[in-house]
């Protein structure tokens, strides 16, 4: 299983430039229109009379992590943590303030998604971001920032404007990153195992990990995978689909044109967001555009909580990264990832074709929540994952029929529709 060369034919046996460089332009221009414009979902300017379900501001885009833990009142410890291949990890810290019966509780580390970070668990502020209510529960947590996101871009040898820094997909965040972070909370906290909750990308990642270095199975008590981004296949936005069709045309244009990264986090998209999305009574472009990505719910986001995610995402990702996504697309399995040439995929994998991850290893004991009408992953693949782990716990379906994948971290109910479930279920587990 060879990925097509630049200017070769694709998979489909259709040339790479079957739309033109019209067509091909157009889709790179949606990839930074998806990722770049519509999180701010229509919003500009000032909010007006419009209040927000949450105990946010507009401030809080402009912050870091560890400054939102601060300002809403939680201690914050920054850690960093050096992979064996030498990344440079930050981990953020709400260590526990609650002592007495909770003490004994494990850790829980939060793992975010493609082209976000750690903030991700604090974007809708306390009382309603996960990483808050589970400090308030006595929780010591974790946030981890994978390679190549605004927090974590050092290297103990690679600068990160080289392509050799770039030269990872999440394979390399599963394998390295997580390992080395699990190590590090073990460490500190004095503990053996932790609970881990991954969003997206961040089930990708621990998939990974615990099949192809099942030794850190024993590690985690319990895994909480919000909208598992294993298998992507029956995806039903038209965008990802064009970019998994076109994926070895824009990673060739990436390529020719040295952008080993994609989408770097910058101050100043926060206003160029603003003022490309102004405030109108009814839904804007960007509204529409970036629900062709993750699925439509009109009535279920916050205005000011997407307002607030746009400060922060994209975050910066790298092209394999996204190229690895579009090859599971592509060729319907968990695998690590294609190279161009089979004799590439030979001295890496001994075989033609990469090797599919074996779920069979994953033995942590894993809780699902899904939404039906998430656009990125479908309920069915949800269910071919859940069909091949040894230990499922439960598999859940977000109650609000548009519950989109966006919505696992910015949605008005969010926290009544998943979150306190999954503390409930922590709970129960008394550990």
């Amino acid at each position: 299983m060879a990925v097509a060369r630049c200017g070769n034919a694709m998979p489909s046996g259709k040339s790479v430039h079957r739309h033109g460089p019209v067509g091909l332009a157009l889709g790179i221009c949606l990839v930074v229109c998806v990722v770049t414009v519509p999180l701010v979902a229509g919003i500009g300017g000032a909010f007006g009379g419009y209040e927000s379900v949450f105990a946010i501001d507009e401030e809080d885009g402009l912050l870091e992590s560890s400054e939102l833990i601060r300002k809403y009142g939680y201690p914050v410890e920054h850690h960093e943590v050096t992979t064996t291949d030498g990344y440079v990890l930050t981990l953020t810290r709400i260590p526990p303030t609650m002592r007495s019966n909770v003490s004994s509780l494990l850790p829980v580390l939060l793992v975010h998604g493609l082209f976000a970070s750690s903030a991700d668990f604090l974007l809708i502020g306390p009382n309603n971001s996960l990483a808050y209510l589970l400090a308030d529960r006595g929780r010591d947590v974790w946030l981890v920032d994978l390679r190549g996101n605004r927090y974590s871009r050092r290297h103990v040898h690679l600068p990160t404007n080289a392509k050799a820094y770039w030269d990872f997909s999440w394979h390399e965040m599963g394998y390295y990153d997580l390992p080395a972070t699990i190590d590090h909370v073990l460490q500190v906290t004095a503990t053996r195992r932790l609970h881990y909750v991954g969003y997206s990308q961040g089930t990708t990642v621990f998939s990974v990990m615990a099949s192809s270095r099942p030794e850190y199975n024993d590690k985690i008590a319990r895994m909480y995978a919000l909208s598992p981004a294993v298998y992507v296949q029956r995806v039903r936005s038209p965008i990802f689909r064009w970019l998994a069709e076109n994926s070895v045309a824009v990673k060739c244009l990436l390529d020719a044109l040295e952008m080993w990264q994609v989408l770097p986090h910058s101050p100043a998209q926060y206003m160029l967001q603003r003022s490309l999305c102004p405030p109108r009574p009814t839904r804007s472009i960007c509204v529409h555009i970036v629900e062709q990505l993750v699925g439509p719910n009109p009535n279920g986001t916050d205005p000011l909580a997407q307002h607030v995610i746009a400060g922060h995402n994209p975050s910066g990702a790298s092209s394999k990264q996204l190229l690895h996504f579009a090859q599971l697309n592509r060729f319907g399995r968990f695998q690590q990832f294609a190279f161009e040439r089979e004799e590439e995929n030979l001295a890496h994998y001994g075989t033609k074709q990469p090797p599919a991850y074996n779920l069979s290893a994953v033995t942590v004991p894993i809780v699902i929540y899904y939404g039906l009408n998430d656009w990125m992953i479908h309920p069915a693949n949800v269910m071919r994952l859940a069909s091949e782990l040894p230990h499922l716990v439960s598999m859940t379906a977000v109650e609000d029929r548009y519950f989109n994948h966006l919505d696992f971290i910015a949605a008005k109910r969010v926290r009544a529709l998943v979150y306190d479930k999954l503390l409930d279920d922590l709970a129960r587990l008394n550990l």
